[in-house]
């Protein structure tokens, strides 16, 4: 963790590189601590740094982007609660044309929404908060759903289960035989707070 003054980094694949995570922490010079609420904003609904540089899709900005301004708010104060620590982000080692961040814009065009979340009005209170807290707050479909050729999710297979860096995440759709459509919601909970079915 950034906190910690080491650095988490994202294997893209095979032969593209290593792209690193920002110091997120309020220190001005090397963190986020000069940007201001509308900077963050921007930077967590449409992948775009205070600097106007195109962030990376692993930094997931087309699920966050249907967070709400307000939350997005409470996200940077809490950050802003935190130790600021001076600490930055070694370069990345994404090979040509991945390197080239103003392609992100493109990518974008096509694969961010760019709006908040729109309650269901045919569905009940819980269900609309389900929902923002899974397509948004959450972002499970970020690792819960294949990917298509530009690396977006695959939406057509939403959460149907995907391999990221010989990692597994599961099926999380309603299928009776392999999602968990037949778990409980004692069962989920359970899983959901100590990682054992």
């Amino acid at each position: 963790m950034i906190l910690q003054k080491t650095h988490s980094h994202a294997k893209l694949a095979p032969d593209i590189g290593t792209l690193y995570s920002p110091n997120i922490t309020a220190d001005s010079e090397t963190g986020i601590g000069d940007w201001s609420d509308a900077d963050f904003i921007r930077a967590v609904h449409k992948g775009v740094a205070k600097d106007g540089s195109h962030l990376y899709p692993a930094f997931p900005y087309e699920s966050y982007t249907l967070i709400a301004d307000d939350d997005v708010r409470a996200i940077k104060a809490y950050l802003f609660s935190l130790p600021a620590v001076h600490a930055r982000a070694p370069a990345d080692t994404l090979a040509f044309p991945f390197n080239q961040r103003w392609l992100m814009a493109f990518w974008s065009a096509f694969y961010n929404p760019d709006h908040r979340f729109r309650p269901h009005e045919d569905r009940s209170p819980e269900w609309n908060r389900g929902a923002y807290m899974v397509e948004g707050l959450g972002h499970c479909g970020d690792c819960h759903t294949p990917r298509n050729l530009a690396q977006a999710p695959d939406n057509r297979q939403k959460f149907a289960g995907a391999v990221a860096q010989g990692w597994r995440a599961y099926n999380i759709t309603a299928d009776q035989a392999s999602g968990i459509g037949a778990w409980t919601d004692d069962e989920l909970a359970t899983y959901l707070s100590t990682g054992i079915p």
